[in-house]
């Protein structure tokens, strides 16, 4: 969708599932930076229906660049990697203790293995869950909207029931989006000095590859033994859960 001022933002209704459903059209949307809509575009998006914008990102980000979004719309920080000191976000508190110091090859890995991020993910899914009314709809977001949000759109579109090969596709249209931008405005606009080295090494290349997205599915597979399993037991979602998932975001075909 085209909404002024907005980057690598997308919806993901339409694609398939695996059960023959398909995802409805304005209940999921994906983006990058939301700090320089125009007041067109909250209008655009207000009468589309954004009833939630969950921001990813660490509140550090978020207060350097706010999300510019309708009065209607509830905004929600889930930020993906672990909390600065003075930092506060609409985590839970137990979000907010010291994390495992697990060391992975791959951030990818680390994403969907490290508990706080897990936990951001898992909150994800409970406003996922609660956006129960027709035609309003949820959007998450980092910053460019490639490795947070990759991630968690891969994690979504799992317990939804979309065929991977279609998932990794969809990640990957990142990189289309960005071959036809001003990439130098995007990255001046992106790159801060005073963000950690982590968020500056994901956030110094618009290109995602595959294998990253395959890193993640991997490394859950060998400790989770499946997707499913780790949908359960790390996204903590009940079969009642996934059902309402599906039957929320899901319509025949």
């Amino acid at each position: 969708m085209s909404v002024p001022g907005s980057i690598n933002l997308r919806e993901l209704g339409g694609y398939p599932t695996k059960d023959g459903q398909v995802i409805r059209w304005k209940k999921l949307l994906r983006s990058g930076d939301m700090s320089r809509l125009t007041i067109r575009a909250t209008w655009q998006l207000a009468r589309y229906g954004l009833a939630y914008d969950i921001d990813l990102r660490s509140p550090f980000e978020h207060e350097m660049a706010p999300d510019q979004i309708p009065k209607s719309t509830s905004y929600l920080s889930y930020p993906v990697y672990p909390l600065g000191d003075g930092e506060h976000s609409d985590l839970p508190i137990e979000g907010h203790e010291t994390d495992q110091k697990e060391d992975f090859l791959h951030p990818y890995e680390m994403m969907v293995m490290n508990k706080h991020a897990q936990l951001a993910f898992r909150m994800l899914f409970a406003t996922l869950l609660q956006n129960e009314q027709p035609d309003k709809s949820v959007l998450f977001h980092c910053a460019a909207g490639k490795d947070r949000t990759g991630v968690a759109g891969f994690l979504v579109l799992s317990a939804l029931g979309v065929d991977y090969t279609l998932i990794k596709r969809d990640y990957l249209l990142t990189n289309l989006v960005y071959e036809t931008s001003d990439q130098h405005e995007l990255r001046k606009k992106l790159q801060n000095d005073n963000l950690a080295a982590f968020i500056n090494d994901l956030n110094s290349s618009f290109n995602v590859q595959g294998a990253s997205l395959d890193a993640a599915r991997q490394v859950i597979i060998k400790n989770y033994g499946s997707i499913q399993e780790y949908l359960v037991k790390a996204m903590q979602l009940s079969a009642a859960d996934l059902a309402d998932l599906r039957r929320l975001y899901l319509q025949k075909n």
